[in-house]
């Protein structure tokens, strides 16, 4: 598929269970997504999502409120983070992290600096993300604010990559207040359904998010599967991109959409030929 442009919608907070190496993290029994939902049980509904996928990735052990979907529209995954450390911006950067043969970089600049290919992100202060020197950066500070900068700049015939992550999950899963989490995810969800609509053929639209945060748990954050879900509309049946390894896979793939020339030894593996 000949993509000119990719969306990273980054969810930032939300887990999807205890990783493999959740016991080095104090995180057994973590669960973001399964904790927020028994909190109004079958009630809990986020249709867009669960029409993406996303309740596909728990099929063995699905989520109250979002069983599997016969036909999901998305390609639907879950994705670890491979970092040593864990913390809310070790994701972020093991996503986007990639070496040359001179030094370490960020596939963000990388793109934009090697291939001139233009780049917005969409959050409030992050170090990392302001640090992004050949980047476009937009600040916000409510989800209200940063939806409505994502759908202007969707609806813009450009090209490039384009990020955002939410913030008002985040604030309620580290306050533990799992009503606002539920009431965070369903504006998402509402979002998501107007973005859906807005993507161009040629957009790849990517959920995932870099770190979670389980609100029932004192550790934080949390280790713990993260959410893969990738939608196009020129290709509206999904299927299942397994467990991937590393964040790093994201940066992988976009990197391989624009044209980027890397080995597995600095960057993951892309997912783009699975998008069928």
């Amino acid at each position: 598929m000949n993509f000119r442009r990719v969306i990273v919608l980054d969810l930032a907070s939300l887990g999807i269970g205890e990783s493999s190496d959740a016991n080095r993290f104090d995180s057994v029994g973590a669960d973001t997504l399964g904790h927020i939902a028994t909190l109004e049980g079958s009630n809990f509904q986020l249709p867009t999502l669960s029409r993406l996928g996303l309740g596909n990735i728990r099929y063995s052990d699905p989520v109250v409120g979002l069983p599997p979907v016969e036909d999901p529209i998305g390609f639907f995954g879950k994705i670890r983070s491979k970092s040593e450390e864990n913390s809310k911006l070790s994701g972020l950067r093991e996503m986007f992290d990639f070496q040359t043969a001179t030094r370490t970089t960020s596939v963000i600049d990388a793109i934009v600096g090697l291939l001139g290919v233009h780049s917005i992100l969409i959050s409030d202060y992050q170090s990392y993300l302001s640090n992004q020197n050949q980047a476009e950066v937009i600040p916000v500070n409510t989800d209200d604010a940063g939806f409505k900068e994502l759908h202007q700049q969707v609806i813009a015939p450009n090209n490039g990559l384009l990020y955002y992550r939410t913030l008002g999950l985040q604030e309620n899963a580290i306050s533990g207040n799992r009503q606002g989490c539920i009431d965070s995810l369903k504006t998402v969800d509402q979002h998501l359904a107007r973005l859906m609509r807005e993507l161009y053929s040629t957009d790849l639209l990517i959920i995932t998010s870099t770190f979670t945060n389980d609100p029932a748990l004192d550790v934080t954050p949390t280790r713990e599967y993260l959410p893969l879900i990738a939608y196009t509309s020129s290709s509206p049946e999904g299927k299942a991109l397994g467990i991937r390894r590393t964040l790093a896979d994201v940066g992988a793939t976009i990197g391989e959409i624009f044209g980027l020339e890397v080995s597995n030894e600095s960057i993951g593996s892309s997912f783009l030929g699975e998008l069928k």
